[in-house]
């Protein structure tokens, strides 16, 4: 039985997974099985990883219908041997000791989850970065009980799979699956095995590098599923509620949940904004009145606004966004508008001063003038 089973869900990711599977197969732990999922590609992926199963006999390649990556990891997992879990996507890839180190943390701090830092690196350009929020406030190399970060579990980590090796049997007995949704079909699988686990361990390691810009990626598209957001809260919401465990983590959930809707509507275009907002309003008006959320300086912008509405907060704080952009937006065309104004009573001074001027230039004019010119001197003398 291998010690870890690592699931690669893919679709059309032909151009990055020969490097992200070369990275797997060059670890120092070499005791694993490859399970890649092919989600429906369109590109040669499923080639590419079938020639690799040639050559490796641990990597196994599961065909599916497009039904997206939460499905393809459950289906991933239904075929694991492995005594750990890990979920790596088809464009990423990871330094050739992760898996060692991970299960050395995890078997030696008796832990059911493993997590270590991670960077970033755009696609296009090559720079990296370290990614924040992975790991906010947890101490390294050692076991970190569940009650020590469950006040802070939303805030402290990352709702993906990727920088997380999970124990099998773990969760096998929660019984926890990716759900089948297009976008955010992590979240619930992530969030609740933290939140029910009896103790982690962090590692102060750069272990994995996830790939950013990749125009073949569902993250630069979730206004087509705005809603799948609202679907995974909805299920970690009920799921939090169904064990003690879970109850303890609430207050962070719901400050998860008010810091995610103010970057969804703030990020989504205007139509899906208010699509969201209206979707959100009633679970956020369900939170507990008594609700203890403990802002830090980054929800300061809600301090002023937050009563048992809440959802009056964040409509309100988007009204004024949105009266400020329409502000903007008038004086623009009010500008627009005096200019195309101006630049008409201009056409009309200089078409008027031209036909003025053509008109003194006139015979007609110059013998008006000339036959006035007598009765002028008449006026003048019946004047004295």
């Amino acid at each position: 039985m291998p010690i870890v089973s690592v699931i690669i869900p893919s679709y059309n990711a032909a151009e990055y997974i020969a490097q992200t599977l070369e990275s797997v197969l060059a670890q120092t732990l070499s005791d694993i099985e490859v399970i890649v999922v092919d989600d429906g590609s369109t590109d040669s992926t499923r080639d590419v990883a079938a020639e690799f199963a040639r050559k490796d006999s641990r990597v196994t390649l599961i065909e599916q219908a497009n039904q997206f990556a939460g499905v393809a990891r459950n289906n991933g997992m239904a075929k694991a041997r492995g005594t750990y879990l890990y979920f790596l996507d088809a464009d990423d890839y990871i330094e050739k000791t992760a898996l060692e180190e991970l299960v050395d943390a995890i078997e030696k701090n008796h832990a059911d989850i493993a997590i270590a830092k991670s960077e970033g690196f755009d696609n296009e350009t090559g720079n990296a970065w370290p990614i924040d929020g992975a790991l906010n406030g947890i101490d390294f190399n050692r076991p970190v009980e569940h009650a020590e970060y469950c006040g802070k579990l939303f805030q402290s980590f990352i709702g993906w799979p990727w920088d997380k090796l999970f124990r099998k049997d773990f969760i096998d007995q929660t019984k926890l699956t990716f759900q089948p949704l297009r976008t955010t079909n992590d979240a619930l699988f992530v969030f609740c095995a933290l939140a029910l686990a009896k103790s982690i361990v962090c590692l102060d390691s750069v272990l994995f590098h996830h790939r950013t810009n990749n125009k073949n990626s569902l993250e630069g598209s979730r206004a087509k599923s705005w809603d799948n957001a609202l679907c995974a809260i909805r299920a970690i919401g009920n799921l939090l509620n169904k064990s003690e465990n879970g109850k303890t983590c609430l207050n962070s959930y719901y400050r998860w949940i008010l810091n995610y809707s103010i970057w969804t509507i703030e990020s989504l275009p205007d139509n899906e904004a208010d699509a969201y907002l209206r979707e959100v309003d009633p679970i956020i008006r369900a939170i507990p009145s008594s609700t203890d959320l403990r802002l830090d300086p980054y929800e300061n912008r809600l301090m002023e606004l937050l009563d048992a509405n809440r959802a009056k907060a964040i409509s309100s704080a988007i009204t004024t966004l949105r009266e400020r952009d329409n502000a903007i937006c008038e004086r623009e065309e009010l500008a627009h508008t005096l200019e195309a104004e101006r630049q008409q009573f201009d056409s009309w001074r200089n078409e008027s001063e031209k036909r003025l001027a053509d008109i003194y230039a006139s015979h007609s004019y110059k013998l008006g003038n000339t036959l006035l010119k007598p009765l002028s001197k008449v006026k003048d003398i019946t004047r004295r």
